[in-house]
């Protein structure tokens, strides 16, 4: 504000000046067009200039070609030189023709006026200035401590928070982007409560998960009697031991946002190795395959994990017949597994997709898995920008929408 006052003030004293400056000269300027005129008839003799009776604040004049004095306004001393340049005064010299030949017209007006405008604009600003700088310094005070009063009242109550709360800051309506920022940070702590109450519940399902083959390693350890089937359990347990960590740890690797590697991955062989490897699992199911050659970016190891749960899915629930079909969809590939189970129910195409979620609670739990598979599917696919989706029954249906990298080429 001061350098704008500033500069503010010295373009209006030097506007003020120039107007000022520009009035003076124009008003010497009419006097001398009114003497020329006289001096037209004026002969030799006429010492005083008719018109300079009435009073004017410019002096005249007329300075023959000899260099007498050959008339003058009154008042005027004797020993005056108009003609001649002097501080304080504006002096204009103009020729012109009279009765006695060619004459010089001399005018001289003060710079008082002119003056007393500068004065008069120094002063104002001096007044105004300081005035103006008070009223803005105090304006932006309550502007700014008003804003930063808010913002340390919503700092205030955060700092009140605790993470098992699930309170929220209140926020005034202001209208202004305190509000929006006031908003934004209700938003961002929803978020992170979901993500705390996601993260323990995840924490909390994991130990029950991780407890039950514990459990029964110890008992199948400690009870020992010698017989084959004791080390079977203890194996059979350890490898749902070692799966469930490694689910565990491909969810953890997709929560904590770590971007698939960037390589491109032959996912028709992914699928085709994924389809060789379960199929024998269950060899009372037939597994009808249709490929197409795809290519995606991204990382091989989680997209065959993702894969393999889908297929996995499909031949626990399957009665009788499986069906796998890869083809191109838009700008993606589309990865189709079908079978002839049960199927899913509508309200429960979403909630499958969930961790820990058995939807048959009737069955053991080897026959039912974990509950991660299909969380794997989805994590995946979302790493890799693409979606998991499934259809209701009868028969399970299940879709993986991956973005293509390459042109699709049909195999025979």
């Amino acid at each position: 504000m001061l350098v704008f006052g500033s500069v503010l003030g010295i373009a209006a004293y030097l506007l003020t000046t120039r107007v000022a400056s520009s009035s003076l000269e124009s008003v010497v300027e009419t006097r001398v067009r009114e003497v020329r005129s006289e001096v037209a008839g004026l002969s030799d003799g006429d010492t005083d200039l008719a018109a300079t009776e009435v009073a004017s604040p410019v002096a005249i004049q007329v300075i023959g070609s000899d260099g007498t004095v050959l008339a003058q306004s009154p008042g005027l001393p004797a020993d005056a030189r108009l003609c001649e340049p002097a501080d304080g005064y504006l002096t204009v010299s103009r020729s012109a023709a009279s009765l006695s030949g060619k004459v010089t017209i001399c005018a001289a007006a003060s710079l008082k006026p002119v003056e007393r405008v500068q004065e008069g604009v120094v002063l104002a600003l001096g007044i105004m200035l300081p005035v103006a700088l008070v009223g803005v310094g105090m304006a932006v005070w309550i502007a700014v401590g008003r804003a930063l009063g808010s913002v340390d009242d919503l700092r205030r109550q955060a700092e009140a928070m605790t993470s098992s709360g699930d309170g929220a800051l209140v926020v005034q309506p202001t209208g202004d982007e305190v509000e929006q920022l006031g908003t934004t940070l209700n938003d961002l702590i929803g978020r992170l409560r979901a993500q705390t109450r996601t993260t323990r519940q995840f924490v909390a399902d994991a130990g029950h998960e991780l407890r039950n083959p514990l459990a029964t390693l110890r008992v199948a350890l400690e009870f020992d009697d010698g017989s084959a089937d004791g080390p079977a359990l203890a194996l059979d347990e350890l490898d749902r031991l070692e799966e469930l960590v490694s689910d565990l740890l491909v969810l953890a690797r997709t929560d904590a946002q770590e971007a698939p590697s960037p390589v491109d991955v032959d996912l028709t062989s992914v699928v085709r190795a994924a389809v060789n490897a379960r199929a024998a699992t269950r060899p009372e199911v037939t597994v009808s395959v249709d490929l197409c050659e795809a290519t995606v970016v991204g990382d091989r190891r989680a997209l065959r994990s993702a894969v393999e749960n889908l297929l996995a899915n499909a031949m626990r629930h399957a009665a009788s017949r499986v069906r796998v079909r890869l083809s191109r969809a838009a700008d993606s590939w589309l990865l189709a597994i079908d079978d002839d189970g049960l199927g899913l129910a509508e309200s429960d195409c979403d909630r499958v997709f969930d961790r820990f979620v058995r939807l048959d609670e009737s069955r053991v739990r080897d026959e039912g898995g974990s509950g991660l598979g299909l969380a794997i599917v989805a994590a995946v696919a979302g790493a890799h920008g693409g979606r998991a989706w499934a259809a209701p029954g009868p028969g399970g249906h299940f879709r993986l929408m991956l973005p293509a990298a390459a042109p699709v080429v049909l195999s025979e």
